[in-house]
C-alpha cells in the first residue's frame, strides 16, 4: 500500500478499499453504512481527496523522498472509488443525482446496485444549468445512465471535445469504455472545427502528459480494432483539406505524424496529398510536401503533378516550407532531365522571400538545374531585390554585371537633427467644447472609445462647466441616458464615470462614494485614481459654478499649458470659488514643464510673479515654472501643492528645495524614481525555465507618505513600481489614464510597462492592453527616458506581431525625430542580449523591419546590432546567427564599416554553422 507520507494510517476496511482502488468493496461497504457512519467516514474521506494527487506523483524538489507513481489504470481505479465514496458520503446530494458526480465508468454498476430514483427536477433542465454551461458537461453521463437518447445534434457533437485533460487517466478512453457506441460519434469530431476553447489542440494546450491526449485516445482505439488505420488517415487529411486556423489545424498535422502511414497507405491519398500543398496553413503544407517527396520517389505521383503542387510553396513566408519545395524540385529536376528547366523557372520565385538563406538555398539550385534564356531573364528581374550577400551570385548566375560595391563608411550613423514638438504645439490643442451637439457627439465616441482619454477629458470638462443643464437642452441627451444606464464600475470604469457625470449634470444627481471605490488601501489600479478624480468633478458640477475645472487638459496627452492654467486661476477667484485640493493638484502635475516648452513656462511665470497676495496654489505654479524668489512652505496644507509642483520644477531629477523641506517621502515627491533591472531565471517542478524581469528602484517606496491625502505623484509611483500580481491593468483605457496624470514624468509607468511587457514575451497571456504602454511611444513629445527604452528594447523581442510592430514603429519615429539616443538604447539592448529573456530571430525580425522603413534606418540599425555583440558574455549564443546575417546584409548593402570594438568582439566569438559563416564574411575572411 501506497504510503501517503503524512504520519496518518488509513487502517479501516473502507481506507483500505479506497487506496486498492477497489470499488466493488467500496460500494459494498457503503451500502452497509447507515446515513450516520457515511456522515462519519467522511473526514478520511476528504483527506484522501486532498491527498490522491500526492499518492500518484513522485515529489521531484525532494529525490531522497520519491514515491512511485501508479500507472494510469491503477490511477483510474483509485480516483473512481474516491470519487463514489465521496458522493455517498456527502447527505446533501441527493442518489438521484449520481449520474453526475461519480465515475462515468462506474454509472451503470452504481445504477444496478443502489437502483435510484428518477430525479423530480426534469432532465433538460438538469443538462441546461447556467447558460448551457453543464450540457457539455453532463450530457453523455446522462446518455450512459440511461436517462436520455443519445442527440443527433451538431451541439452534442462539439460536447464530445471533452473537457480538462489534466486528469489521473484519459478522459476519452474512460467515456468510451463506459458506452463504446460512442465510436462513430468521436470520429465526427474530425469534422468539427470547434470553438476557441472546444477543440482537440484547445483541449491538450495545457495538458503536458502524452497518455492524457486525444491523439492517444485514437492511437489505443485503433489498436484495440475500434477504428483502422485508414479510417484515421481519411478523417485527418480531410480535416486539414479544411485549412481550419493553424492553432487548429496543427493538431491534425502532429496526428499525421504520430499515426506515421506507410507510403502504401499514403498511395491511396496521393490527390489528396497532392491538393494539401496548396494549403495556406504551413505545417499542412509542409506535412504534405514531405508526404509528396515520399511518394514521388516510390513512383505513386509523375514529376509534372510534383511540379505543380511545389509551385505555391514557392510563395510561402514559412522558410521550411520553400526549402522543402525546392528540395522536392531538385528530386524531380534530377530524375527527369526534361523537367529541369520548368523546374528552374518555379524555384526562380523563391529569390521572391525575405530570408537571405531561402535566396541562397534556390540560387545553388538553379546553377545545376541550368536556366534558359526565358529563366535568365526572369531571374535577372530579382537582382534589385535579392539580399546584398547573395547578388553577386545570382548575378553571375544570369550573366549580369555587378555594380562596384560602395565604398565603407562609418557605423555611426549622422545625428538626427532635433525636431522636437512641444506638448503645447497648435496640432495638439484640444479645443474645448462650447455646443450641446458637439458635447452630445464627442460623448458617445468617448463611451465607445475609453481609451481616448483625451476626449474622455474633454466632455468630462464640458459637462462640469455647462451644468447645471438648461431643460431646453437635457432632451438631446436622452439617447446617451438610456445607453449608460447599463455601464457598471468594474467593466468600463472611465464610460461609467463620464455617466455619472453627465447624471451630475442634467439631472443634479450625486453619486455615494462606495459605488467609485477599489478595495484596497495601496493604489494598485488606475481605478484608484479615477474614483477620485471623477467624485471631484461631479461635486464641481453639483455646485453650478459655470467654471473650467483646473485639471482638464488644453493638450493632448493630458497636458494643460501653464498659461490657460494661470487663466483658470484667476476665474475662480474672481467667482469666489476656491477648488478643491485635489483639482489644484492634478492641475499642477499636469503642466508643461518649462524643460519641455520654455516660451510657455516663462510667459505664465511673468505674469504669475505681477499677482498681488497670490494664494498657495499660485505660488506653487510660480515654483514648478522655476521661480528662484518662491519659498517652500514646510506648513502640511502647502505640501500637497509643491510636492507636485516639484516633479514639473525638476522632471527627470531630484528637487532639492523640497527636499530640504520636506525629507525623503519616496519616488515620486522631491525625489526622483531611479530605475534598475536585472532577469532572473526560475526552474519549475515541470523541469520548465522561466526568466522574470525585475525592476528595482531607489529610493524605497514610503507607505505613510503616500498613504496621505493629495499626494497624488507619490501614489503613482506606489501603483507603478512594486511587482504584485495585483499591478496589471487589464484594458487600455486605464493605461492611458495613469499616463495621463502626471504626463511629463511617465518613468514609474514605463517601468510598469517594461515589467508587465517584459515578462509575457512568449504571450502566456494574450495581453491586447499592453499597446497602450507602446502607443506612448509613439507620440512625439514623450521623451526616451532608461525606462522608455527597456520597454522598447524589450518589446522589440516580442511574439505577437502587432505589439512588435509597434515597437518596431516607436523605434523609427523615436530615431526620426531626434527623441532617441541610440548609444543608450545599445547599450539597453546589450544588457538584454546577454540575459535569456530575448530570442536573437525575434530582434533580428524585427530590427530588419525597423531599417526598411526610412532611409535613417540601416545606420541606426547597424550601430544597434554593433553594441549588443559588443557586450561580454560568458558563452556566446546559439541564436546569435540572425543577427549576424543582418549585420552583414546591411553591412554589404550599404557600404557600412565595422567598429574597430565589434571586429574585436566578432574576433574572439566561437561560433559555428549559420553564424560561423557569416563571421567569416564580416571579417573579411
Amino acid at each position: 500500500m501506497p504510503s501517503t507520507d503524512d504520519n496518518r494510517s488509513y487502517d479501516t476496511p473502507l481506507e483500505k478499499s479506497l487506496l486498492a482502488g477497489d470499488i466493488p468493496a467500496v460500494m459494498d461497504l457503503l451500502a452497509a453504512m447507515g446515513p450516520a457512519e457515511r456522515v462519519a467516514a467522511r473526514p478520511a474521506v476528504a483527506h484522501l481527496t486532498h491527498m490522491r494527487w500526492g499518492l500518484l506523483r513522485p515529489d521531484q524538489r525532494n529525490p531522497l523522498n520519491l514515491r512511485v507513481a501508479f500507472d494510469k489504470a491503477q490511477a483510474n481505479r483509485l480516483f473512481r472509488a474516491i470519487d463514489l465514496a465521496r458522493f455517498l458520503c456527502e447527505p446533501e446530494h441527493p442518489l438521484c443525482d449520481y449520474w453526475m458526480h461519480i465515475g462515468i465508468e462506474d454509472i451503470p454498476a452504481f445504477k444496478a446496485r443502489f437502483k435510484p430514483a428518477l430525479s423530480t427536477v426534469p432532465i433538460d433542465k438538469q443538462l441546461q444549468g447556467d447558460f448551457r454551461w453543464h450540457y457539455p458537461l453532463y450530457i453523455h453521463r446522462a446518455i450512459v445512465a440511461g436517462l436520455v437518447e443519445r442527440p443527433g445534434t451538431d451541439e452534442y457533437v462539439d460536447a464530445l471535445f471533452f473537457g480538462d485533460l489534466r486528469g489521473e487517466s484519459n478522459v476519452v478512453l474512460k467515456h468510451f469504455d463506459a458506452d463504446p457506441g460512442l465510436a462513430p460519434w468521436l470520429l465526427r469530431l474530425f469534422e468539427r472545427e470547434g470553438s476557441s476553447d472546444g477543440s482537440f489542440a484547445a483541449r491538450e494546450k495545457y495538458c503536458h502528459d502524452p497518455d492524457l491526449y486525444w491523439s492517444h485516445a485514437f492511437l489505443t482505439l485503433c489498436e484495440r480494432g475500434v477504428y483502422t488505420r485508414a479510417q484515421l488517415l481519411y478523417k485527418t487529411l480531410g480535416a486539414l483539406a479544411c485549412d481550419w486556423p493553424q492553432f487548429k489545424s496543427g493538431w491534425f498535422s502532429r496526428f499525421h505524424e504520430q499515426l506515421a502511414p506507410t507510403v502504401d497507405e499514403m498511395a491511396l491519398q496521393a490527390d489528396r496529398y497532392l491538393a494539401l500543398c496548396h494549403s495556406r496553413i504551413a505545417p499542412t503544407a509542409g506535412m504534405a510536401l514531405q508526404a509528396v517527396a515520399a511518394l514521388y520517389k516510390a513512383g505513386h505521383v509523375t514529376g509534372d503533378a510534383v511540379l505543380c503542387a511545389a509551385t505555391p510553396a514557392m510563395s510561402a513566408t514559412a522558410k521550411g516550407q520553400v526549402l522543402a519545395a525546392l528540395e522536392l524540385l531538385g528530386l524531380v529536376a534530377k530524375n527527369e532531365p526534361a523537367l529541369a528547366h520548368p523546374a528552374s523557372a518555379i524555384a526562380t520565385q523563391a529569390l521572391a522571400h525575405t530570408g537571405a538563406d531561402v535566396q541562397k538555398k534556390a540560387i545553388a539550385f538553379l546553377g545545376p538545374w541550368g536556366l534558359n534564356e526565358a529563366g535568365q531573364e526572369l531571374a535577372r528581374s530579382y537582382l534589385p531585390f535579392v539580399s546584398a550577400v547573395n547578388r553577386p551570385a545570382l548575378a553571375k548566375l544570369t550573366g549580369e554585371a555587378q555594380a562596384p560595391q560602395a565604398a565603407a563608411t562609418s557605423a555611426a550613423p549622422a545625428a538626427a537633427a532635433p525636431r522636437r514638438v512641444s506638448p503645447l504645439d497648435a496640432s495638439r490643442a484640444l479645443p474645448p467644447l462650447d455646443q450641446i451637439p458637439d458635447v452630445v457627439e464627442r460623448m458617445a465616441y468617448a463611451l465607445e472609445n475609453p481609451a481616448d482619454v483625451d476626449e474622455w477629458e474633454r466632455v468630462a470638462g464640458a459637462l462640469v462647466r455647462m451644468a447645471p443643464m438648461a431643460a431646453s437642452d437635457k432632451a438631446a441627451f436622452l439617447a446617451l441616458q438610456k445607453r449608460t444606464r447599463k455601464m457598471e464600475w468594474t467593466t468600463r470604469p472611465l464610460p461609467f464615470a463620464l455617466a455619472r457625470i453627465l447624471a451630475a449634470a442634467l439631472q443634479g444627481e450625486g453619486t455615494a462614494g462606495d459605488v467609485m471605490h477599489v478595495p484596497g488601501n495601496i493604489p494598485s489600479r488606475a481605478q484608484h485614481f479615477i474614483g477620485p478624480r471623477v467624485q471631484g468633478l461631479i461635486a464641481q458640477a453639483l455646485a453650478g459654478q459655470g467654471l473650467t475645472p483646473l485639471s482638464t487638459p488644453t493638450h493632448r496627452g493630458g497636458f494643460i499649458d501653464p498659461r490657460e492654467l494661470l487663466a483658470r486661476i484667476q476665474a475662480h477667484q474672481y467667482a469666489g470659488v476656491q477648488a478643491p485640493m485635489p483639482e489644484q493638484v492634478l492641475a499642477l502635475m499636469r503642466l508643461v514643464p518649462a524643460q519641455m516648452d520654455a516660451d510657455a513656462a516663462h510667459a505664465a511665470l511673468a505674469e504669475a510673479q505681477g499677482i498681488k497676495d497670490p494664494g498657495p496654489l499660485v505660488q506653487a505654479l510660480r515654483y514648478a515654472l522655476g521661480d528662484d524668489t518662491a519659498k517652500v512652505p514646510k506648513d502640511a496644507a502647502a505640501r500637497p501643492l509643491f510636492l507636485a509642483a516639484a516633479r514639473i520644477r525638476s522632471p527627470q531629477a531630484d528637487d532639492a528645495p523640497t527636499l530640504a523641506a520636506y525629507g525623503d517621502l519616496g519616488p515620486g515627491g522631491p525625489l526622483h524614481a531611479r530605475c534598475d533591472w536585472h532577469v532572473v531565471s526560475q526552474a519549475s517542478e515541470g523541469g520548465y525555465t522561466f526568466h522574470h524581469l525585475y525592476i528595482t528602484h531607489e529610493p524605497a517606496l514610503q507607505p505613510q507618505a503616500h498613504g496621505r491625502p493629495h499626494h497624488t505623484a507619490l501614489a503613482l509611483c506606489a501603483k507603478h513600481l512594486p511587482d504584485t500580481r495585483w499591478s496589471k491593468e487589464y484594458e487600455a483605457a486605464p493605461i492611458r489614464f495613469a499616463a495621463s496624470l502626471l504626463p511629463s514624468g511617465l518613468e514609474p509607468l514605463f517601468a510598469e510597462a517594461a515589467r508587465t511587457v517584459g515578462n509575457n514575451l512568449d504571450w502566456w497571456e494574450a495581453q491586447w492592453q499592453n499597446r497602450a504602454y507602446l502607443d506612448l511611444l509613439l507620440e512625439p513629445t514623450t521623451p526616451f527616458t532608461p525606462m522608455a527604452r527597456l520597454l522598447l528594447a524589450v518589446a522589440l523581442a516580442g511574439k505577437e506581431p502587432g505589439q512588435t510592430a509597434l515597437a518596431v514603429d516607436g523605434l523609427v519615429l523615436g530615431v526620426h525625430d531626434g527623441r532617441l539616443d541610440l548609444a543608450a538604447l545599445g547599450d539597453t539592448l546589450a544588457r538584454l542580449w546577454a540575459t535569456p529573456l530575448v530570442k536573437g530571430p525575434r530582434y533580428a525580425k524585427s530590427l530588419a523591419a525597423a531599417a526598411q522603413a526610412h532611409a535613417a534606418m540601416p545606420a541606426a540599425v547597424f550601430a544597434l546590432l554593433c553594441a549588443m555583440l559588443q557586450e561580454p558574455m560568458t558563452t556566446w549564443r546559439k541564436d546569435q546567427a540572425p543577427l549576424l546575417e543582418l549585420l552583414l546584409e546591411l553591412q554589404l548593402a550599404h557600404g557600412l564599416a565595422l567598429p574597430g570594438s565589434t571586429r574585436a568582439a566578432l574576433g574572439a566569438m566561437k561560433l559555428g554553422g549559420k553564424g560561423k559563416a557569416a563571421q567569416q564574411q564580416l571579417l573579411g575572411k
